[in-house]
């Protein structure tokens, strides 16, 4: 038996899940609550912690999205996985933010083939495309989650277009500024999906399985755009060494 627990805090919701893997029972707690993300989550993870009647010491691995989404939300997210792992010597393991909207999109709409379109800002949208592996039941990669303007013409795309796909995220609300191409293969959407913790937690389990989890100061975070304002906990000391040695000599 494992406890998973999973953190989600990419968009302007805020949610926490936890799975039994015994029983495959979750219990989660979810709150749309833009910018008030740092204020709710420990408060809800204390409450979901308590009502399936464990400690964070009997957790067996803390998921968390790493992105793309909310530089801020992301950071809260991961800052606060680091946190449980470091204090109970317990593995993380990073979610793509594209990734579970889509596992949720296959969960709910039983969508075999999945375009998660999110919201970048600046007139950017970021894209993933993912579909249903049959063995697993896990939604897995076409491509590389991407970056784009929103008025790029599907060609210059890294996706695949031989199927239309079912769309889902906050980003087809911009459907109107998309290029034409663009709006044609995301005919068939929900721009109303809200990303649930719960729905990490599938991807979370079959990561655990196959033993493919970080240490807390191994996580990195996806933002596709402007890599550089997160580093490991690995390199934040070794620039700060380097600085160090440079400031001596």
């Amino acid at each position: 038996m494992a406890y998973i627990l999973a953190i989600e805090a990419a968009s302007d919701s805020c949610s926490v899940a936890l799975l039994d893997t015994n029983s495959q029972k979750t219990l989660q707690r979810l709150e749309d609550a833009p910018k008030m993300h740092s204020r709710l989550l420990y408060p809800m993870l204390n409450d979901l912690l308590s009502e399936a009647g464990i400690s964070p010491k009997q957790l067996h691995a803390v998921a968390f999205v790493k992105g793309p989404g909310s530089f801020t939300g992301l950071r809260i997210a991961a800052a606060s996985a680091q946190g449980i792992g470091f204090a109970n010597d317990i593995p993380l393991i990073g979610i793509s933010t594209l990734q579970a909207m889509a596992q949720q999109a296959f969960t709910q709409q039983q969508s075999h083939h999945v375009l998660s379109v999110m919201d970048a800002r600046m007139g950017e949208l970021y894209l993933g495309q993912y579909q249903l592996d049959q063995n697993s039941s896990i939604m897995i990669p076409v491509t590389q989650d991407q970056i784009c303007s929103v008025d790029t013409h599907v060609s210059d795309l890294s996706i695949e277009t031989n199927e239309t796909p079912y769309a889902v995220g906050h980003g087809l609300k911009l459907r109107e500024k998309m290029h034409e191409s663009l709006q044609a293969l995301c005919e068939n959407s929900d721009g109303d999906q809200v990303l649930e913790a719960q729905y990490l937690l599938p991807l979370a389990q079959h990561l655990f399985d196959k033993g493919q989890t970080l240490a807390p100061d191994e996580v990195e975070l996806v933002y596709l755009r402007e890599q550089s304002h997160w580093k490991t906990i690995k390199e934040q000391k070794a620039l700060r060494e380097e600085n160090l040695k440079n400031k001596q000599q």
